[in-house]
């Protein structure tokens, strides 16, 4: 039997959330019924892994995250590489491989075009122009695929409300993840309160807004530590604050590490104070591990968390941040109670095996 081929496409060669939840989806597939590619802009860790995965491999160098002329030629190539190897299917995921890709999939005459919506590329934070420009793009990119997967609800019921897509088209998928065999997350019992972050430092996560409100936080309370984990283009801006603050002995900041799983375990609390969201894979992790979750009350991050398994904070409010982060010392019962609500959450609402079936599902539409 010939093998249908799969192409998914990333614009940064990372292994960040978006790229793993892509990752999960290829290793779910049977090799003897796909043959996988994968296209990104070349030259980082999600090279590697692919072709150590043994999966197809296509580098498309004019790919830019930032609107370029080169999006023109990254246009041209994605056509080109469409019509020499006539795939089955394209899945494209993240804004601009969205658009392009979706477009020129369809005038290559692709038969399926798949799109995940890892969150919307136009939010608050930008110009009113910007913002519109955005979301006339998302709209006309919408009629050249046949299936529109959102991360999270809330997006998808959006999106139907504004007409940008025809709700036929849309389908929500939240983001799987495996549970750990058994709860990790067992310490001894100490004074001493761990604050963790695995985050990109940029600024849709609002690193430099949470390390103010851990400075503010170190100042009142000795008994509690910060770790974030990660890199990216405010990572030197943020040591530097650290530093200055002269609490770089309880805020730790210790660059992007392989082993986040070890690191987790570390954690009595995980933080994620974002500005926009899709569903984050970060706190699906902290979650799995049985940890209570103090997040921004935003799209993505309020699907996840709830009273049940952590604490909601308003975005642009450092003050209160800092309130709900020095009232967790005296809350340790009720942090237990949360993590295991976690935990739970992800096997009723999160699980892998779900997720897999789904997207499975979406593929076999088309082709079975």
């Amino acid at each position: 039997m010939k093998k249908i081929k799969i192409v998914h496409i990333q614009l940064l060669p990372l292994l960040s959330g978006v790229q793993n939840v892509m990752l999960t989806i290829l290793n779910s597939l049977d090799k003897d019924k796909y043959d996988i590619y994968v296209i990104s802009k070349p030259g980082g860790p999600l090279v590697e892994k692919v072709k150590k995965l043994g999966y197809n491999y296509i580098p498309v160098p004019s790919l830019h995250r930032d609107l370029s002329f080169l999006d023109g030629l990254a246009f041209i190539n994605l056509f080109l590489i469409f019509r020499k190897h006539k795939f089955d299917i394209v899945h494209t995921h993240s804004s601009k491989t969205g658009f392009l890709g979706r477009i020129a999939a369809r005038l290559a005459g692709i038969s399926m075009i798949v799109h995940t919506v890892h969150g919307f590329p136009f939010h608050p934070y930008q110009s009113k122009l910007i913002f519109h420009l955005y979301k006339s793009m998302e709209k006309f990119a919408a009629n050249f695929c046949d299936k529109i997967v959102f991360v999270n609800n809330y997006e998808r019921e959006a999106a139907i409300a504004d007409h940008l897509i025809q709700p036929e088209k849309a389908i929500t998928i939240y983001n799987g993840i495996e549970l750990p065999m058994m709860r990790l997350h067992n310490k001894e019992k100490s004074d001493k309160l761990i604050i963790g972050s695995c985050l990109r430092f940029w600024k849709q996560k609002n690193i430099i807004d949470t390390i103010k409100a851990a400075i503010q936080v170190c100042k009142k309370n000795e008994n509690i530590h910060f770790i974030f984990i990660g890199d990216g283009e405010l990572y030197k801006v943020a040591e530097k604050i650290v530093h200055d603050s002269g609490f770089k002995d309880r805020i730790h900041i210790l660059g992007w590490q392989n082993n986040v799983t070890e690191w987790l375990q570390k954690f009595d609390v995980f933080l994620l104070y974002s500005k926009w969201e899709g569903l984050p894979l970060s706190i699906l992790e902290a979650m799995s591990f049985g940890l209570p979750i103090v997040a921004s009350n935003i799209k993505g991050n309020n699907e996840l968390v709830s009273d049940a398994n952590g604490i909601l904070v308003p975005i642009n409010d450092i003050d209160r941040l800092t309130a709900v982060l020095l009232s967790l010392p005296d809350e340790k019962e009720r942090l237990i109670k949360m993590g295991e609500n976690s935990r739970k959450l992800i096997k009723e609402k999160f699980d892998l095996m779900d997720f897999i079936r789904k997207y499975k599902n979406v593929y076999d539409q088309e082709f079975n």
